[in-house]
């Protein structure tokens, strides 16, 4: 007999004239979507308090299948050969049930997968791919669960809620920073997110965990305190690292991985023009002759304009020399700022969020601060009238916040 959305089939077995009942039904597992949104469908066999699942290599889309006829509907544009394949599959389950075949055989143990070898993979792939940012980052969580677990490989199954929680306060027992700690554990989601689409992993232990975040401290300088940086007096790397930080400034912040590997080929009529290596985004900065006399002092007639990276690392070299290129100079610029009495854990950082204060504080609106800074806009109208006339407005904006601190 037939239920809503499963079927009872009975056969007679063996001479003695007893009878198999068999539930079984089709169903639209959609727990786990593929790329393209489609989930597939799965023959559910029913075996006491228990069932056994096999999947019938058909992906639909929502909408397409109708559990109560167990039929796939015509908006699916294979909805004829689906069915007839699910009317084969059900003939062969009467075969099996009349000559006394199991029709579920044994399934297989599923292989348990460890999230140290996969982390470390999607890392490798990462690099490849020249992405070495995500590299590093991947690496780096991997590392600290590694640590966590006194080197102990772990398997996805064995990350619950309680793990993670654990994880979390002896990450802060250890005084890493809230923020810091927040970056590995979206990285190891990412890693469990990635692991369930190849479907290594059904285990998701962060559907009720919540990832802390603190706001960020203001890391910006007033006016007065930029000025006591420029005119501070020193010599060697700590002159060397004190014009990097102004120089910085002068390009409307740019990021410091950016700066130190600008070449000669990002000079172009005047302007400074390279795509910034965090978001691909193409900036083109007027070089103003402050700027310009930074450059010109340290310039080397090497490959790069500034003499901190050499033309012969590459990859994942270069990348671990910029951070601690970046290291140095925050040290440095920690110094300097003692040296000054300003109260502040200054950082490259702060070149950034110092030029948009204080242009801000120059009157210029939010939205040009905005565009030279390459985020989005909270005004499309804004927006599209600033795509038209940036070039000449940030120029001046930026001429004016260089002329606050340097004069002339």
């Amino acid at each position: 007999m037939r239920g809503k959305s499963s079927e009872f089939l009975q056969f007679p077995k063996g001479r003695l004239g007893k009878t198999l009942e068999m539930k079984f039904k089709i169903i639209h597992d959609q727990r786990h979507p593929k790329k393209d949104n489609t989930c597939p469908l799965k023959l559910r066999i029913y075996e006491g308090s228990g069932y056994k699942e096999s999947s019938l290599n058909i992906f639909l889309l929502d909408g397409e299948w109708d559990a109560d006829t167990q039929t796939v509907l015509k908006t699916c544009r294979g909805h004829k050969n689906y069915n007839s394949k699910l009317v084969q599959v059900k003939s062969d389950l009467e075969k099996k049930i009349l000559f006394n075949i199991d029709p579920t055989p044994p399934a297989k143990p599923k292989a348990k997968y460890s999230i140290i070898d996969y982390g470390r993979k999607l890392s490798k792939e990462f690099e490849l791919v020249g992405k070495t940012g995500n590299c590093i980052v991947y690496n780096t969580a991997v590392e600290m669960l590694l640590r966590y677990t006194n080197q102990k490989n772990i398997l996805f199954e064995e990350i619950d809620y309680a793990f993670l929680n654990n994880f979390q306060n002896d990450l802060l027992k250890r005084d890493v920073g809230v923020n810091t700690i927040s970056i590995y554990l979206r990285t190891i989601r990412a890693i469990f997110n990635k692991a369930i689409n190849e479907e290594l992993t059904e285990n998701y232990p962060f559907k009720k965990f919540k990832i802390k975040q603190q706001t960020t401290p203001s890391r910006s300088l007033t006016l007065d305190e930029i000025k006591k940086i420029a005119s501070y007096k020193c010599s060697g790397d700590r002159e060397l690292n004190r014009d990097l930080f102004l120089l910085s400034y002068c390009l409307i912040g740019i990021n410091f991985s950016d700066l130190l590997t600008l070449t000669t080929a990002n000079l172009v009529d005047g302007r400074i023009t390279f795509s910034r290596s965090k978001t691909h985004k193409v900036y083109s900065i007027f070089l103003h002759p402050q700027a310009a006399s930074l450059i010109e002092k340290w310039h080397t007639k090497t490959y790069y304009l500034l003499p901190i990276m050499s033309k012969e690392y590459k990859g994942m070299v270069l990348k671990k020399k910029l951070q601690q290129a970046i290291h140095v100079c925050n040290n440095y610029m920690k110094k300097i700022a003692k040296d000054l009495e300003i109260q502040k854990d200054v950082s490259t950082y702060f070149a950034r969020y110092s030029w948009a204060n204080i242009c801000r504080n120059l009157g210029y609106s939010k939205d040009l601060i905005a565009e030279a800074l390459g985020h989005q806009y909270g005004n499309r109208v804004t927006g599209i009238y600033l795509d038209s006339y940036d070039t000449e407005m940030i120029d001046a904006a930026n001429c004016a916040v260089i002329k606050a601190v340097f004069g002339g």
